[in-house]
């Protein structure tokens, strides 16, 4: 009975027990992180799924993101979708140096990110779709609200089912538990006594067997941006523009 449930098992990535890890149905993309990818099935990222991160609504979620964000193809798109701060696009640039790329690539990599304004949440589930349909974006993150209708959840994640993009939700602490996301993850910053910076990661739903503790990753690996800008703040004269869809 035993060697039978395994063989049904063994069938279908989506089949799998309580105990074990299901089998990743497409590719996975290392996080950068190796506590946190012992903890995730494949890994790493799922590719072509909707992953949620509830997070402080600052940037200590793309500090988590940007390792992986900055090793996907540099010639496709990076899709930013209402992000409640202003994006630097040198903080994308500045990462890039650690995955080793020259300062030409470092420049395309800038150059192809894409920040999408917009202020209402059908605006935003809108380009969130098209971003997933258009077929030549490496990644695709999009800052949506504590409740959103599970229907509109659901079409995203079918999307994401049907491209090959690494695609977030960012969404507020205590956002609405129902959700049709893959994995499920809860950020929270703090400092410790020598006012360095910490991430603790709880992951709140994966297919394997839950996860109890939560992962802290040290302070060096963490790539803290500096204070996050209102979108309604015009950016210093000096800076680069962002790309505007």
């Amino acid at each position: 009975m035993a060697s039978a449930l395994r063989s049904l098992l063994d069938l279908h990535p989506s089949l799998w027990t309580g105990k074990h890890y299901a089998h990743a149905a497409g590719s996975c993309l290392s996080s950068g992180f190796d506590a946190l990818d012992a903890e995730l099935p494949g890994g790493g990222w799922p590719i072509g799924s909707l992953i949620e991160l509830q997070a402080p609504q600052d940037s200590s979620a793309l500090s988590l993101l940007l390792p992986a964000l900055n090793t996907l193809p540099a010639e496709r798109l990076r899709i930013l979708v209402a992000p409640p701060y202003q994006p630097m696009q040198q903080r994308w640039r500045g990462t890039s140096a650690t995955t080793g790329q020259s300062a030409t690539s470092e420049n395309a990599l800038a150059a192809r990110l894409i920040w999408i304004r917009s202020q209402h949440l059908n605006d935003t589930l809108w380009a969130s779709a098209q971003a997933l349909r258009h077929g030549h974006c490496a990644a695709v993150l999009s800052w949506l609200p504590a409740h959103v209708p599970f229907a509109s959840l659901r079409q995203l994640q079918l999307l994401a089912n049907q491209s090959d993009s690494l695609f977030f939700c960012l969404r507020p602490a205590h956002s609405q538990a129902n959700s049709p996301a893959l994995l499920r993850l809860d950020l929270q910053t703090r400092q410790d006594q020598h006012g360095q910076p910490w991430l603790d990661v709880h992951i709140r739903k994966r297919r394997g067997p839950p996860c109890k503790d939560s992962i802290a990753l040290a302070p060096h690996h963490i790539l803290m941006p500096p204070t996050a800008i209102p979108s309604h703040v015009p950016m210093p004269a000096t800076a680069p523009e962002p790309a505007y869809a």
